[in-house]
């Protein structure tokens, strides 16, 4: 008696395992699925025109990032009455670097606490030249760009 239980106990585990993978495999049957369907749906999106947080090749300033220090170190001007007052800090400014390499859509995320700074670092950022635009697959797209400007009067 003790003997034949025991087969009857793996036989349901036998069946309970083949069970829990059989539910796996359609799980993952599934999961595959939809993958693929997402990957065909974004395949839709690269002929819209979509603004990209993630890239392949991020949006450069001509020169790189040297040359982007140095045209806000010619460039930035502070608002008047702040010679006197020492305020350190960054300004986060995001915005888009269209495929022309124009950048457009300027918003601080996070400031000083003093919209003049703001206002003026945003103002700098405007006169900036044509980017080399992001690239996806080898094809230009618009893009996010975030950049941390520096903020400390010597």
């Amino acid at each position: 008696m003790k003997l034949q239980a025991n087969c009857c106990q793996t036989l349901i585990s036998s069946i309970l395992v083949f069970m829990i993978s059989l539910v796996l495999f359609l799980c993952l049957m599934n999961t595959n699925f939809s993958y693929s369907q997402k990957m065909e749906d974004l395949s839709d999106l690269k002929t819209t025109d979509s603004i990209y947080s993630f890239v392949d090749k991020d949006a450069t300033f001509p020169g790189g990032m040297p040359a982007l220090m140095k045209f806000i170190h010619a460039y930035f001007i502070y608002p008047e009455g702040y010679g006197d007052i020492d305020v350190i800090g960054k300004v986060y400014v995001k915005f888009v670097v269209r495929k022309t390499g124009h950048c457009t859509d300027f918003y601080v995320l996070r400031g000083i606490q003093d919209q003049k700074l703001e206002r003026a670092v945003v103002d700098m950022l405007k006169k900036m030249p044509a980017w080399k635009a992001a690239e996806i697959n080898g094809r230009e797209v618009d893009s996010y760009y975030l950049l941390p400007v520096n903020i400390c009067f010597e």
